[in-house]
């Protein structure tokens, strides 16, 4: 008797040490639950809160991004053209690495400001400061010095080396003589119709090489432009 006495007291023990152990484990589960709820929790705001900060964000750069509509957009020349209607013909080409470019430049201004008064004097000068040098052209299409500016049909600027660009002299006017006998239409295009025409504006200068055993020798022809 005594013994099951023992060995219920030892049950009931046992008993109760199990119901603590439950116990504990259960108190442990449920507060490592509410842990976890509470970090998940936290965790759920915290992306809702970077989602926030995101959307604002790609809202920004989207207008940084989007492209502004200009309803008037202020009409530019094209690089190197003139666009103004009185000299809608006049274009210089751009060329910088054409050693001609400046010359050509130099000459279009100084026929447009060449007035009647003096001008064989300016046109001396102007082939002076240049060096140019001066050719008249024979019926045999060839191309040979001329005595003196006056004289003159055309001004050949050297390039390099046996290399020239030529112009008219524009003390000349334009005819149908100069066209078709003084060899106008063998170095430019042009827009000579009929009549004559007074001033001339060099758009590409004719390329003429000059060689020792066959003389003058074009190159390239260049694109003139006529004015009355």
């Amino acid at each position: 008797m005594e013994e099951q006495s023992i060995l219920s007291g030892t049950l009931d023990y046992l008993g109760l040490g199990l119901s603590l152990v439950l116990l504990l484990a259960t108190a442990y589960l449920w507060s490592n639950n509410s842990r976890q709820d509470a970090e998940i929790k936290q965790l759920q705001s915290d992306l809702q809160r970077v989602k926030k900060n995101l959307s604002a964000l790609e809202s920004r750069v989207r207008e940084i991004r989007e492209p502004q509509i200009i309803s008037d957009v202020p009409e530019a020349e094209p690089f190197g053209l003139d666009l103004d209607e009185h000299k809608e013909m006049r274009i210089t080409p751009l060329a910088p690495q054409k050693l001609w470019l400046n010359f050509v430049k130099d000459y279009n201004d100084f026929v447009e400001a060449l007035e009647s008064p003096g001008q064989l004097k300016k046109c001396e000068k102007f082939v002076q400061k240049n060096k140019l040098k001066i050719l008249t052209y024979s019926s045999s299409a060839n191309f040979r010095p001329a005595i003196d500016v006056k004289d003159s049909i055309y001004w050949a600027y050297r390039c390099s080396g046996n290399e020239f660009a030529v112009v008219p002299n524009p003390m000349n006017p334009c005819d149908e003589e100069l066209v078709e006998f003084a060899g106008l239409k063998e170095l430019y295009a042009l827009n000579y119709q009929d009549g004559v025409y007074r001033k001339y504006f060099i758009k590409l200068p004719a390329l003429l090489r000059s060689d020792p055993l066959t003389g003058w020798v074009i190159k390239d022809t260049g694109v003139l432009n006529l004015e009355r």
